[in-house]
Parts: C-alpha cells; sequence; structure tokens
C-alpha cells in the first residue's frame, strides 16, 4: 500500500508541472485568439477600465472550457513520456506495476479537470456570454456619447456625415465643418459647410447646430440636374443617433443560444424549430461532452504512451498532437452529420468521445494482431529512416568552429526542429478553437467547408507571426534544457569552453529568425489578412457576400473624397466607383466645386477620372455646371487605399504613410504604434533568446522545471508589459516609439543580467 502511494504521488508529481505549463501556455494563445475579435474595445481611449477588465475575465470561461482538455491530454503524454524516456516506466513494470496502477493518479487528475470544465460550461460560459454581450452594446453607446474627433468622419447620425476639421473637446464644439445628407430615392444630396457647430441633446432629443455656414442642394432627379447654393446664418436639424437604436436593442435584444443555461438550452430545443432547434441541441450535447472530454483524454493519452514503447518529450508531443487533430476532426464530422440529419444532435457529441473510449480500451487492454503488427512495424521503420537521414544532417558539421570544437550547425537545426514543432502544435491548437468558433456558421451554409479551409489558409501568416515569440521560447528551453539534462553543457564547460560560446548559435537563428518573420509580416500577411477578414464576415453572414455598396470618405488637405468599392491593380494604380471630389477654400470652410463621376484611379499623385465627370463651381451664391471628359485632381496620397483601415491590412511603409497624412490624432497614434511594433518584429526573437537563454542553461539536475516555469512567467510579464504600454501609447500618454521599444529594451538588459549571473 505504502509503495502504491509513493508511486501515485510520483506520477502525480511528473504530469503536473506539464499540465499547469500546458494549461497557461494554451489559455494564454486562446485568450489572444478572442481577445482579436474585440481588439477595437481593448484598445480604444473612449473605453473605460472597468469595462475591458468585464470584458477580459468574461473570455476567460470559454477559453477554460476548451484548455481544460486540451491540457489533460497534452500534460499527460508529455509527463508519461518523460518517465518512458527516463526507462522509469519499465523498472516499474519489473517491478510488477500494471497498466491499471498507472491510470489510478491519471484518473485523479481527470476527474479534477472534468469537474472544473463541468462548473465552467454550465454556470461560467452562458454567464460570461451574456457579459461580453453587454460590454459590447455599452461600448457602442460610450463611442456615440463621446465628442465627434476631429479628422474623422462620423456616420454615427443617421442620415448624415459628419467631418470636423478642428474642436474644442472640452467644450464640446466644432469649427470647420462639412456635412452631407444623401436622399437616394428622391435623388438629392445636400451639402453644408459651416464656420461652428455642435450637437444640442436634451433627454433623448438631439439637435444639430451649425453657425455662418452654406447650404448646397444638388438635385439629380428629372431630366436636368439643380444646383441650389444660399447662406445660412444658423440652422438647426433634428437628429435620431444610433445611440436610440442600441439602447432599444440592450432593452429589447433577444437572448442568443450562447447565453442559455443547459435546462434552457434543453427548453428552447423543443420550442424552437428547425436549424436553430438543432444547433441548440448541439450546444447542449457540447457542453456536456467537454465536462467529460478531460477524463477521456487523460485516459487516451496514458493508452498512448504506455502501448507504444518509445519514450522522450519530442515523441510526447508528436503523440499529443495527432490526438488531439484525430479527436477534434472527429467531433467536427460528428457535429456536420448531425446538422445534415444524418445522426442525432445529442448522439453527434458522444461519438468522439466513444471512438476515443475504445481506442483507449483496445490501447490498453487489446491483443497484438499480425495486421496491427504489421502496420506498428510500417511506421516504425518510417519513423527511424527519417531519424536516420536528419541525425546524419544534424552530425555533418559544416559549420565546425575548429577552435572551440561545437557543433553549430547541430544547435542551430535542433533550434529550428523545435521551433518547427512548437510552432506547429500552437498554431493547430489555434486553428482548431478557430474553426470550432466558426463552424456553427460555416456547418448551415452550402460550401461552408471550403470557405472555413480557404479561411483558415489566408489565416495562416497572422497565425504565424502571432505564434513566433511563444515558438522561439519554447525550442530556445526545448534545446539547451534537453542538452543541459544529458550533461552535454557539462562536458563543454569542464573542457574549458565558455557558456557564452554556446549562445551564438542561438542569437544566430534568432537574428535569422526575426528577419524571416519580418518578410513574411510585409509581404505575405497585408493580403492575407484583408483576405480572411472578408471571408470571416462572409462565413459570420452564413455565405451572403459582403456589402461591397458602403462608401468610404477620405480627407486631403482642402479635398473631401467619396467613393465606393476600390478594384486593386497595381501599387501605383487603384481605381474606384461613384467618385465625388468636394474642393474647398484653403483659407475658409466655404465649398468652391464638386467632381462626380462614375470611375477615377489614382496614378502618380492624381486622381484621374476614367469616365465624363459632372463639374459644378460655386461661387458668391452662383452655380456653374459643366461636363469634362478628361480632368484629374492631385492629392498627397492615395485616397482608395484609406478603405483599409487596419493596420494589420498594410504594409510597413502603406503605415507610416497611412500616420503621415491622417488629421486624427487617435488614428495616427494607432498607425504610429503599428509602424513601431512592425520595426520591433524585426528584434523580438533576439530579445526573447537574451532572457530565455539564462534559464535553459541550467547546470543541475534538480530545479529545471522550475526554471522553466520562471522562463515562461517571465514571457507572460513581457507579454503583459508590452499590453500596458501599448495602451498607453494609444492613449497618448507615451510616444509610439517608447510604448513599444521599452518592454523589449528592458527586457534585454533583464537577459543581460541573467546571463552575466550564469556559472560559465
Amino acid at each position: 500500500m505504502q509503495f502504491s502511494r509513493t508511486l501515485n504521488r510520483y506520477i502525480l508529481k511528473t504530469v503536473l508541472p506539464y499540465l499547469a505549463f500546458a494549461w497557461l501556455l494554451l489559455s494564454v494563445i486562446l485568450f489572444v485568439q478572442q481577445a482579436w475579435r474585440f481588439a477595437d474595445i481593448f484598445f480604444s481611449i473612449h473605453i473605460p477600465g472597468s469595462a475591458i477588465w468585464q470584458l477580459a475575465i468574461a473570455l476567460m470561461p470559454n477559453v477554460i472550457a476548451f484548455t481544460a482538455p486540451m491540457s489533460a491530454l497534452v500534460g499527460v503524454v508529455l509527463g508519461l513520456s518523460k518517465m518512458q524516456g527516463d526507462r522509469e516506466v519499465i523498472a516499474m513494470r519489473s517491478a510488477g506495476v500494471g497498466n491499471s496502477q498507472f491510470l489510478i493518479p491519471v484518473i485523479v487528475i481527470g476527474l479534477f479537470l472534468s469537474l472544473i470544465t463541468f462548473i465552467v460550461n454550465i454556470y461560467g460560459v452562458p454567464y460570461a456570454s451574456r457579459i461580453v454581450r453587454r460590454v459590447a452594446m455599452q461600448t457602442a453607446v460610450m463611442k456615440l456619447e463621446s465628442p465627434i474627433e476631429p479628422g474623422v468622419f462620423n456616420t454615427e447620425v443617421a442620415g448624415y456625415t459628419i467631418y470636423v476639421k478642428d474642436a474644442d473637446l472640452k467644450a464640446g464644439t466644432w469649427r470647420r465643418i462639412f456635412l452631407v445628407s444623401e436622399d437616394g430615392v428622391n435623388g438629392t444630396l445636400r451639402l453644408i459647410t459651416a464656420d461652428a457647430g455642435r450637437i444640442d441633446t436634451t433627454g433623448q432629443f438631439s439637435e444639430l447646430v451649425l453657425e455662418s455656414g452654406v447650404s448646397t442642394l444638388i438635385a439629380t432627379a428629372g431630366e436636368k440636374e439643380k444646383v441650389v447654393s444660399e447662406k445660412i446664418g444658423e440652422i438647426r436639424l433634428a437628429i435620431r443617433t444610433r445611440r436610440d437604436e442600441i439602447i432599444e436593442k440592450l432593452n429589447r435584444a433577444e437572448v442568443t443560444l450562447d447565453e442559455l443555461g443547459i435546462a434552457e438550452l434543453a427548453q428552447a430545443a423543443t420550442s424552437r424549430g428547425g436549424n436553430e432547434a438543432i444547433e441548440a441541441l448541439i450546444l447542449l450535447q457540447r457542453r456536456l461532452t467537454l465536462g467529460l472530454t478531460p477524463i477521456v483524454l487523460c485516459l487516451f493519452g496514458s493508452a498512448l504512451v504506455l502501448r507504444f514503447r518509445r519514450g522522450g518529450r519530442g515523441f510526447g508531443v508528436l503523440l499529443s498532437f495527432v490526438g488531439l487533430i484525430t479527436f477534434y476532426l472527429a467531433a467536427f464530422l460528428s457535429e456536420q452529420l448531425a446538422r445534415t440529419g444524418k445522426i442525432s444532435p445529442l448522439f453527434s457529441g458522444f461519438l468522439p468521445l466513444g471512438l476515443s473510449l475504445i481506442v483507449t480500451i483496445w490501447l490498453l487492454y487489446g491483443k497484438q494482431t499480425h495486421f496491427s503488427r504489421v502496420i506498428r512495424e510500417r511506421i516504425s521503420s518510417v519513423i527511424e529512416s527519417i531519424k536516420i537521414r536528419l541525425g546524419d544532417f544534424g552530425q555533418h558539421s559544416y559549420l565546425i568552429d575548429v577552435t572551440a570544437g561545437l557543433r553549430d550547425f547541430e544547435i542551430i537545426l535542433n533550434l529550428v526542429r523545435y521551433y518547427i514543432f512548437s510552432l506547429s502544435f500552437l498554431a493547430s491548437i489555434y486553428l482548431i478553437f478557430t474553426a470550432f468558433d466558426l463552424w456553427r456558421f460555416a456547418g448551415n451554409i452550402d460550401g461552408g467547408t471550403y470557405l472555413l479551409l480557404l479561411y483558415l489558409l489566408f489565416l495562416l501568416p497572422f497565425v504565424y507571426i502571432s505564434l513566433a515569440p511563444a515558438s522561439v521560447l519554447l525550442s530556445i528551453l526545448a534545446t539547451y534544457v534537453l542538452k543541459s539534462r544529458n550533461n552535454e553543457i557539462v562536458t563543454w564547460t569542464a573542457a574549458g569552453q565558455s557558456i557564452y560560446r554556446l549562445l551564438i548559435p542561438c542569437f544566430m537563428f534568432a537574428v535569422g529568425l526575426g528577419i524571416i518573420n519580418f518578410t513574411i509580416q510585409e509581404l505575405a500577411a497585408p493580403y492575407a489578412n484583408q483576405k480572411q477578414d472578408q471571408l470571416r464576415e462572409q462565413i459570420r453572414n452564413y455565405g451572403r457576400p459582403i456589402n461591397s455598396d458602403e462608401r468610404f470618405w477620405v480627407a486631403d488637405g482642402n479635398l473631401i473624397i467619396s467613393f465606393k468599392s476600390k478594384e486593386f491593380g497595381s501599387d501605383n494604380d487603384y481605381s474606384a466607383r461613384s467618385v465625388v471630389v468636394y474642393e474647398f477654400s484653403n483659407k475658409t470652410p466655404e465649398l468652391q466645386t464638386v467632381y462626380r463621376c462614375e470611375a477615377a484611379k489614382w496614378n502618380s499623385g492624381y486622381i484621374e477620372f476614367s469616365t465624363p465627370v459632372k463639374v459644378t463651381k460655386l461661387k458668391d451664391g452662383r452655380t456653374e455646371n459643366f461636363q469634362l471628359y478628361s480632368a484629374s485632381v492631385p492629392t498627397s496620397s492615395n485616397p482608395f487605399k484609406e478603405t483599409l483601415k487596419k493596420p494589420s491590412h498594410l504594409n510597413i511603409f502603406e503605415t507610416m504613410e497611412r500616420a503621415r497624412v491622417s488629421e486624427s490624432d487617435v488614428e495616427r497614434r494607432i498607425f504610429e504604434i503599428a509602424v513601431a511594433k512592425k520595426w520591433a518584429t524585426l528584434i523580438l526573437p533576439f530579445v526573447i533568446a537574451l532572457f530565455t537563454a539564462p534559464f535553459s542553461l541550467s547546470l543541475g539536475r534538480h530545479g529545471r522545471v522550475m526554471t522553466i516555469g520562471y522562463a515562461i512567467a517571465l514571457m507572460l510579464i513581457f507579454i503583459g508589459l508590452g499590453s500596458v504600454f501599448e495602451q498607453m501609447g494609444l492613449s497618448g500618454l507615451l510616444p509610439a516609439s517608447v510604448a513599444v521599444g521599452a518592454p523589449p529594451v528592458i527586457f534585454a538588459m533583464v537577459g543581460i543580467f541573467f546571463l552575466s549571473r550564469v556559472r560559465t
């Protein structure tokens, strides 16, 4: 009995650190994935900190519900693989320990995680979903209640587009105002320019007050176009802001399925019909089966390790990767079969669990048949041949240092190998979670699977850039910790070699990786991010194409340009349709000329009208209309690229240009921060290598798990500090270069300090 307790404690002590690290790392990655959906809230200066914290906390239950099963499998497989690699499993089997004894502590871990997952899914997830929706709606109201910002086109006032050149935000007054209202039914376009203005609000009623302005009415209906212009002293326009609509939605919004508990989902499945009833049943079984998944995956992971007589954490990572992919692919397939009516929705959730249990029982207690033996031998031979080829490749000393005798190329090869392994594993988790999030939409539309796969394909550059820092950390830890564990570092230092010499390949790898990441960020990511945003919106819109009839507005000096969807030509040639250019006086807000045409393109600093252009000139209350067949208007930058509002859609030079020409302080800070972050991509792997390397060079055999934990904790602090500094930069408290550059500099200094303390 005493031996059994000691064995159980030892297995728990071995598995729990890996489980904790996996849970922490996966939770951070999936939290970032979820937070990206609400980036406009997290990085808005108009949103109070309390709302941001509410949203951050509300995202955690969904993350925990998915990462608990994943970390259960990863932790158990890595822990038992470590014991397998140290020949501890063989020693225990020689002492008469059977599979059942190995499973006792694993079952305890699985039951504990299943209990947590049950509680989170039944109570936490519905409550958190309600908080997320409420915070999102309240955020929309807060944005509308914020003063109109100078340099930004405001379309939140129903029926009007307002642009303010300057403003006194404390007094709530505007100067040099442009207002346009288009009535497509009656074919009229009303333009108002004014020296001053404000919004007067009483209760739910608001008035737009403009002073010292000029009103121009362009009527395009009928055979002949009419233009009327007049000066106004003061004009009051009754307006209805979207604030009223959002408040009404808050009061009468229908509860979504995500916000329902177990009992409410069961009731919704019986009271609602069609696809909504099926979705309610699928969500119900998902909540229930996610609670059972940790214990099932714990058993499945144990069976994988105990069945295959291979050891090492590298093999454990491979088993975890294959196991997770297989399990969640089975979950996707079962849900799709339920949506198409092939199987019951309730049965679909238990299908992957049942298959996992069957495989687990076979792995633990099944006898080896001739067929399984042949398959196993074939797989083993393939793996061994790959290892031999990689081993020969790694042992060939292309870059051997003849003075120190260190195989730099071998270290770099190991870094690359573990980097690819880490990146593949983390990316698979990220993509699985993303696919699960969108499957409810993609599974209900024709061609949804193709759209989802296409979306995941274009998401890859973004995923790569997001996960590269964590993968660098893991690859450095894996490479040097394993060498330390095999006493290679002790041997090198005993031979009189400096420990710093061991880090030269690591730093070379980090510098090269920074260049590669920067190249992907600049060449592949901008276009891929545009496509994946479009595809995500299309999937969430149940396959309906995104409305391309949206009108965009751009200010450029004394010009205001309005247009609809653009088409990519080349780097210097972009086009748009339904283009309207408003030209103002340089000294006053008076409108001088209006250009209107069906199509135009930007080329070498000019907007060139591709079709006949209607010109309206206004002077001293008089108007003159005529038509030109060829005309152009000079601009300081390409206005048609303004539709790319996200920095992730632009390369670094385009982002710098947007920051330069932006007339909005908030928008300018956003793009300046983005420019600094893009430059930081070059040095980020090197900085991570600096503060990770000291923890990976542990010469002792004890406390190695703790030093790895310290390295991961330091990485999380680095991410958190970077987010805080970035928020300060967006708020204008710090320059962009300081907001983005300070954390890497601080942690580089921390890394240098720790390196100086390493025994050489």
